[in-house]
């Protein structure tokens, strides 16, 4: 007998859930910013912004402390992902495979070489901070990760 009451309670219950609708909202533009000077000497950049309906448009910076780096500026709406890249990386070619367009300044006919560390000044740590520390998420499956979950 209490294995059928507890059995009619949980089809009540699962037929409940069907008959209830999640609250729709009303889409919400948005944007956002950041830029990031890295310790290295580097810098990234990002920026975004979407009307709320699925189009979304933004660009982001990496640079390296080397001087080299990419622009990626892109467009994201019911035409698809469409992405223009300028780089002066060594290594690259102007291309426009697939929606990308790839805009290279590379002088390709000397490899990049750094003769001499750049030097940086030493700055002490702040007390209780740690310095250099960078997180990196990875998977669950992925060995970096025994441990943490």
């Amino acid at each position: 007998m209490k294995c059928f009451i507890i059995l009619s309670v949980m089809i009540v219950a699962i037929g409940a859930q069907r008959l209830v609708q999640p609250e729709q909202y009303a889409p919400i533009p948005y944007s956002f910013s950041y830029a990031s000077d890295l310790e290295d000497g580097g810098r990234n950049a990002h920026q975004e912004e979407g009307d709320g309906n699925g189009r979304v448009s933004g660009s982001y910076t990496v640079q390296g402390e080397d001087g080299l780096g990419r622009v990626v500026d892109y467009i994201a709406d019911e035409n698809g992902f469409r992405a223009t890249i300028r780089t002066n990386e060594p290594g690259t070619a102007n291309q426009n495979p697939a929606d990308v367009v790839i805009e290279s300044t590379a002088d390709n006919t000397l490899p990049a070489v750094r003769t001499a560390p750049i030097a940086r000044p030493v700055v002490p740590a702040p007390v209780g901070r740690p310095v250099g520390v960078r997180y990196v998420l990875v998977p669950i499956t992925d060995p970096r990760a025994a441990g943490y979950y």
